[in-house]
Formats: structure tokens, C-alpha cells, sequence
């Protein structure tokens, strides 16, 4: 049986399971609830977080911080599988295209997205699962009428991710990895060692008349204070140039990334930590390339990236800090380090490993299927014109005319 509740508790829905559905165990029994405040399940949430398979996306600590967005409405959705907890949605209401969109907290600023699930429940589900657990969200009168759950990856773990039994199509960008060995020789040797190193001595070569550089870190608020507000600056500049929107300078981003960056926030242990490398110009310590990291197991991730190439324009500052930051996370254990989403030569000079992602979009209500077939295709049309070299070089083209300047280049900030 299918069993959905309310917030109280209260029997909303009542279905009988499919018997495919039912095979494993004898029977299955779905319950849901909504957590309206989400420090209420914080407990859950943080057991359920320690599975290898959930990224930082998808901890609490990520989470709360984007939650305190100002205006921003949020919930958590816990669907329990036989009374143990299976899957977990931190979600975020919105309203986009005249409808109201549930998507998972911190979305638009996340590498990776994906509710969190049991082991068990990954085990288990199976296509008539699934349509039983859309059943169970539909009757939870949750407040939208659509869930628009993006950046999908293929796989949670080692079993294929679970959402991907629905309709879904292909996201707009896809994300790159470099797989990280003990040895820095044999990571660097699956992309072309030799012209790696070489691109590392010449920036080291070119930065010698300056005094040569510093790799740092952050390592008390005051200093990723510093880190970061050089970092919002420098990318400020760069959106600019290249006639795109300052999505950092939206309200709430910028303490937001103050919060997970913050040591005394953390208990001295940021969500965030800060790299850098740093010159001296004219006796003034300038920082030329910043980049935040986050980690979780042997996972990392870069959320963010910048460069000032005017001070030293032929240094290739970017490069050069990605070059030491991966060598020190192979150094420590690390396995993975993502670049994260997005499609720019750097990533793939970087990464032999190229990870799509999907989109799915579950209709809440009859108006949120209509909303979910337009969000869709908007996504289908955006990645036609990402993939297409002509689509692009048009839009690069309009977008220069519109700011009267050449279109601009990619680079490592």
C-alpha cells in the first residue's frame, strides 16, 4: 500500500502498490510528510547526508546557507520507505513562467543536483516505485505546481540515479572531471603531462620579474573576507566585458558565500575554502587568480573562479592555481576533482572525463504539466543553441553588438 500524510499526520491518499513494486519485500508502503522549517530536520537530513553517493550540494550545511536568500520560500519534503527515511527534498518555491516551480534548494547555484536517497530506497526503485512516489508528492499539496529538478547526474553512486525513470531531457551543459591518482605524475600523465608542466614553468618563468608568486589559502574570516571580496570584484569585471548578467551580485549571494567561507560560522571548518595566488606590485600584495573549493569525501569540487589578467596579462594566472590546487588534493587522498558545470576550453584541457546531466520536470497539478512541457523545451532550445558552433558564434555576435566590443574570449576565470 501507498500511504501519504500531512504535516499533522493525517491519511491524505490511500493506493494499492503494483505488484512489480511489491515483489522485494512483500509489500511497500510510501509515506510522506512536509517539514516546514528546515532545522526540524536537520537530524535526518545529516544522517542521511553521510551516504557516499549524496554530494555537497545536497548537505545541510550547503543548504541552510542558501535558504537564507532573502524573500525565498522553503520546505523539506521526507518520504519515508516502511517508516525509515528514503528520500529527502530540500526544496525552494519560486515562481517562474507564471507558475509556481519546487526545485531543490540552491539550484541555480549548484554543480550538481539530486534529492537525497536511502540506500535501500536506491535499491529498490524500480519504475512502478517511482510512479508511486510521484503519486505521493502530487497528493502532499505541496505549494507549486511543479518540481523542476536539474543538473541530474546519470548515476547516484553506483546505481543509476532514480529520477531518470521519468521523462527528462539532456540539461544545457554538461560537467568535467579530472579523476585524481596518489601519484600528481600519473594524474597529470591522462592529459598530456609534458605540455602540462611546461604551461606551469612558463607562468612560474613570467611571473619571476614580479618577485615570483604565493600560493595561499584562507585561514581565519578576515582573510576569506579578503579572498573573497577580490574574487566578486575581479568576476564582476570579467561578466561585464563579456555582456553577460553578475549573477554574484544578486541580493543575499554575497553573504551567502561570506557564510559558507566563514571559519567561525563552521566551527572552524568552512564549506568553502579559498585558494589563491598572490604577487607583490609595487610593494602591494595583489591576489591575480581566486578560486573556492568545497569537498566532501575524496570529491572535490570548484564552485568558482577568477583572474585579474591585466596586472601580469601573460602569466595565466587561472591555469597556474588550478596546477597547484591539484596537485595539493592529490597530495591529500582526493579522488576527484569537478570543475564543475559548464562548457569552456580550460575545463576540457583539464578533464578526460565529460558528465551529462538531465532534467526532469514532474507536474504537481494539470497546470504544472503544462508548465513542465514549456520548461522542457526551453531547455532542448538553449542547449541547441549551446551545441550548435553556428548558434553560438550568433548569439556571441549579437550579444558584442549589443555592447558594441568584440566577443569575448574563455579563459580560466
Amino acid at each position: 500500500m501507498v500511504h501519504v500524510d500531512d504535516i499533522n499526520g493525517r491519511r491524505v491518499i490511500t493506493a494499492q502498490n503494483s505488484p512489480k513494486g511489491a515483489c522485494s519485500v512483500g509489500h511497500v508502503r510510501l509515506s510522506a510528510m512536509i517539514i516546514k522549517r528546515i532545522e526540524k530536520a536537520e537530524n535526518v537530513w545529516r544522517a542521511m547526508e553521510t551516504a557516499p553517493h549524496v554530494t555537497l550540494h545536497q548537505t545541510y550545511d550547503w543548504a541552510r546557507a542558501w535558504a537564507t536568500l532573502p524573500g525565498l520560500s522553503t520546505l523539506v519534503v521526507l518520504v519515508s520507505l516502511d517508516g525509515h527515511p528514503a528520500v529527502l527534498l530540500p526544496l525552494e518555491i519560486v515562481r517562474k513562467f507564471g507558475v509556481r516551480v519546487a526545485r531543490l534548494i540552491g539550484s541555480p547555484h549548484s554543480n550538481h543536483n539530486a534529492p537525497l536517497y536511502s540506500e535501500r530506497f536506491l535499491a529498490e526503485a524500480d519504475a512502478a516505485m517511482m510512479d508511486e512516489l510521484l503519486d505521493t508528492l502530487s497528493a502532499l499539496n505541496i505549494p507549486a505546481d511543479v518540481l523542476a529538478l536539474d543538473k541530474l547526474r546519470p548515476m547516484a553512486g553506483q546505481r543509476e540515479e532514480p529520477l531518470l525513470a521519468f521523462r527528462h531531457v539532456t540539461s544545457q551543459n554538461a560537467s568535467f572531471q579530472l579523476p585524481l591518482k596518489p601519484d600528481f605524475a600519473e594524474t597529470l600523465s591522462q592529459i598530456n603531462a609534458k605540455r602540462r608542466r611546461k604551461k606551469f614553468r612558463t607562468s612560474e618563468r613570467r611571473l619571476e620579474p614580479v618577485g615570483g608568486y604565493r600560493h595561499i589559502t584562507a585561514d581565519d574570516d578576515a582573510s576569506a573576507r579578503r579572498l573573497l571580496g577580490e574574487f566578486f570584484r575581479q568576476k564582476s569585471l570579467r561578466l561585464t566585458e563579456q555582456g553577460l548578467p553578475d549573477v554574484f551580485a544578486e541580493p543575499g549571494i554575497h553573504d551567502i558565500f561570506g557564510r559558507l567561507a566563514s571559519f567561525s560560522a563552521n566551527d572552524g571548518a568552512p564549506v568553502l575554502a579559498l585558494h589563491a595566488v598572490e604577487i607583490e606590485d609595487d610593494g602591494v600584495a595583489k591576489l591575480i587568480a581566486i578560486a573556492g573549493l568545497t569537498r566532501k569525501g575524496a570529491h572535490i569540487t570548484c564552485q568558482f573562479g577568477s583572474v585579474d589578467d591585466r596586472t601580469v596579462p601573460d602569466a595565466s594566472a587561472g591555469e597556474l592555481l588550478f596546477y597547484l590546487m591539484i596537485e595539493q588534493a592529490c597530495a591529500t587522498g582526493a579522488e576527484c576533482f569537478d570543475f564543475g558545470v559548464g562548457d569552456q576550453r580550460y575545463k576540457r584541457s583539464w578533464c578526460p572525463v565529460e558528465t551529462p546531466h538531465f532534467d526532469v520536470f514532474l507536474p504537481l497539478n494539470n497546470r504544472g504539466a503544462m508548465a513542465g512541457r514549456a520548461m522542457a523545451a526551453i531547455v532542448g532550445a538553449k542547449r541547441f543553441v549551446k551545441t550548435s558552433p553556428r548558434m553560438r558564434a550568433i548569439a556571441s555576435r549579437i550579444r558584442a553588438l549589443t555592447l558594441n566590443e568584440k566577443p569575448a574570449s574563455e579563459d580560466a576565470g
